[in-house]
């Protein structure tokens, strides 16, 4: 491995494969734009990660173009882009690292593309200007607190791979309106979709078995949920302590009638 600045980014060479990974470095600032291959004494490499604090606490990044040939995003590798207010992750990555984008504060935009397969713990945590997103089907799995307290997050939709609604996935997401949960979904994890404020109505599948402790706990304006599935059914999931605290309705919507909560 050789570990060397070209054209003003610094990156680890791996001579054996033939890669390269974006590493951190003092004086990136503005726009940036991240080569797909670089060279070294004649030999390519192709950019394929951005490593783990690549860009973290870089207050003067602007934007950064990242290349198609980028796989995988690193821990911690945006954090606290306090001047970021955009980003696109290329078709080829599949994994964003934990806490990646964590305090991206001004990001009101990031687009998911169906490539990943992976969303770390706390990837978009404290984005607060985050306004919506998408989760492709292509994601089996989306980590604890990945959108924890994206107060200006209005809505969500989660694909058809996901299983599990991780622990304060989108925790005090207070501006929160619209969360759609798949069919695939089996499990919504400890406070997984509490404090969210302005939340005023949940469906929730049928295929759900599971719903963690404070789940739902302090959704203050949650006056509807609607479980597709029979009376029967919801008797049978696996309630945690507390997941409908102070939450105004009193009743759960089944196919064959409500039952009181």
């Amino acid at each position: 491995m050789i570990e060397k600045t070209i054209k003003g980014i610094k990156y680890r060479l791996d001579e054996e494969n033939l890669t390269a990974e974006v590493l951190p470095k003092k004086g990136y600032e503005g726009d940036i734009i991240i080569p797909e291959t670089v060279v070294l004494k004649k030999v390519a490499y192709r950019v394929t990660s951005i490593g783990e604090c690549a860009f973290a606490d870089l207050a003067s990044l602007t934007s950064i173009v990242i290349p198609e040939s980028v796989t995988s995003i690193g821990y911690l590798a945006f954090c606290n882009c306090s001047a970021l207010t955009a980003i696109t992750i290329p078709n080829g990555v599949t994994s964003i690292g934990e806490k990646a984008f964590d305090y991206c504060q001004r990001m009101t935009n990031i687009n998911i593309p169906d490539s990943v397969t992976t969303i770390g713990d706390g990837a978009f945590y404290g984005c607060s200007s985050l306004i919506s997103i998408v989760i492709p089907d292509s994601v089996t799995s989306i980590g604890y607190r990945a959108f924890f307290e994206c107060s200006s997050l209005m809505s969500v939709s989660i694909g058809n791979s996901v299983t599990t609604i991780e622990a304060e996935t989108f925790y005090d997401c207070s501006s929160l309106t619209s969360i759609t949960i798949p069919n695939s979904v089996t499990t919504i994890g400890y406070g997984a979709i509490s404090y969210c404020t302005s939340l005023t109505s949940i469906v929730i599948p049928d295929s759900v078995t599971s719903i963690g402790e404070y789940a739902f706990s302090g959704c203050e304006s949650l006056t509807s949920i609607t479980f597709q599935g029979s009376i029967a059914q919801w008797k049978k999931i696996e309630v945690g302590d507390g997941w409908n605290n102070d939450i105004p309705t009193r009743v759960v919507h089944c196919t064959d009638g409500d039952v009181e909560i």
